[in-house]
């Protein structure tokens, strides 16, 4: 497969919606802008932070479609295609094949536990078998209940039909030595990212190829400012703009972040006059 290298910040977009929880079209549209705008390097849509699993079927290929459309070619948009299943999530990539979405991203499947490596291995065998697009593997154990250890990882990585790799498993020892094992980004099978939102800084400065976040779509030019320092190597620089970022986050999340932090989001992006409504997915509070 040919795919043009990720890099640099990529936002994962909240997903707009009316009060129905269809897609509120127009919002989407500002919101990538917005994006783009302020210099986001990609947007990935229908994960976490888009509600992906909460989305029906119909609304998730509105999402897409839609928003391979307003991008336009201008950054990549990886669409999130996760499910509980293998056979289901690979009938989400055959259905999505001809979306033009830049890349397909896969989280290990969810609810089950599956803890064989093997079982990873076959779901992403199986994805890379019916893939027209480059997939990225999202590591986030924490919501699917899967855990998978750093030789399953590389295996993935390696995969021909990988492109690279969305660490949100908290696990920094992990991530850390899959970066020792490929330091030279240029001869990487595939782009390493964080998706640890407090690891951003030293993930960079290790020699991460970008980071994704859900939280930075509010305050995407502190995390340009972080790139920019981590790039130029300035370790005191980059703690500087981490922690403001950080701060920003407990600010717009805390006291108790569990309880309604998908609606917090919304409403900032609201109070920024970016999207219209601050409608979120049943059963996510509103206040």
């Amino acid at each position: 497969m040919n795919f043009k290298k990720l890099h640099g910040i990529i936002i994962a977009i909240p997903t707009p919606l009316l009060s129905n929880e269809d897609i509120d079209v127009t919002s989407l549209n500002n919101l990538i802008e917005f994006c783009i705008t302020k210099g986001a390097n990609g947007i990935m849509i229908a994960g976490t932070m888009g509600e992906g699993p909460s989305l029906i079927d119909s609304q998730k290929q509105i999402l897409i479609e839609n928003a391979v459309r307003i991008a336009s070619g201008r950054i990549p948009v990886l669409a999130t295609i996760s499910a509980s299943s293998t056979r289901k999530s690979v009938e989400n990539v055959k259905s999505l094949n001809k979306s033009n979405a830049d890349y397909f991203v896969c989280t290990a499947p969810f609810y089950y536990k599956y803890p064989d490596p093997d079982s990873v291995l076959l779901h992403f065998k199986k994805l890379a078998a019916v893939t027209e697009v480059p997939l990225i593997f999202y590591n986030a154990s924490g919501f699917t209940g899967n855990e998978v250890d750093i030789e399953t990882t590389e295996k993935i990585l390696n995969m021909q039909e990988v492109a690279g790799i969305k660490d949100s498993s908290g696990n920094f020892r992990n991530f850390m030595e899959l970066l020792r094992r490929y330091p030279d980004k240029d001869n990487r099978p595939g782009t390493i990212m964080q998706g640890d939102e407090s690891l951003f800084d030293v993930s960079l400065l290790m020699g991460a190829d970008g980071i994704i976040s859900g939280g930075g779509v509010t305050c995407i030019h502190l995390l340009r400012r972080l790139l920019e320092a981590a790039t130029l190597d300035k370790k005191l620089k980059s703690f500087e703009y981490q922690q403001k970022f950080t701060s920003e986050l407990t600010k717009l999340l805390f006291p108790d972040m569990q309880r309604n932090w998908m609606f917090n989001i919304k409403n900032r992006l609201v109070e920024m006059e970016i999207i219209q409504n601050n409608c979120v997915t049943t059963p996510f509070l509103v206040h």
